[in-house]
């Protein structure tokens, strides 16, 4: 469940899902309390939908564009996940996080350097 690929499952296979959970808590593949954490997360998602996009939708749009960094980030790394294995895919968020913070450092200090190069030119 801590795998961003949930985020890809339609609504209408939510009663699969379940089903599935009970089907491997009855074959003992996983406990009773996990099962119990499973389906919460998996009934309480749908009911905080609206509150998350009325709360998203209020904030101003560099603050919204680094939560969507955020959420592209775990995307990648629950992906990479599938593909790879856990400890590279956080290898490789990390890597692709650090390169995203450089870029913008380096998009911040892009007038200045123009500036300082016109300076030097004349």
């Amino acid at each position: 469940m801590r795998s961003a690929l949930w985020w890809l499952l339609p609504d209408e296979a939510m009663p699969l899902v379940i089903v599935g959970i009970g089907l491997a808590m009855i074959l003992g593949l996983i406990a009773g309390r996990a099962a119990m954490g499973l389906l919460a997360i998996l009934l309480i998602t749908p009911l905080f939908a609206p509150f998350i996009e009325a709360a998203i939708a209020s904030l101003p749009p560099w603050l919204a564009l680094l939560i969507l960094a955020s959420i592209v980030l775990a995307f990648l790394r629950g992906v990479a996940s599938l593909f790879l294995g856990r400890a590279a895919a956080a290898h490789m968020t990390g890597s692709l996080a650090a390169d995203l913070v450089r870029f913008t450092v380096l998009a911040c200090f892009l007038p200045l350097r123009i500036v300082a190069w016109l300076v030097r030119r004349i």
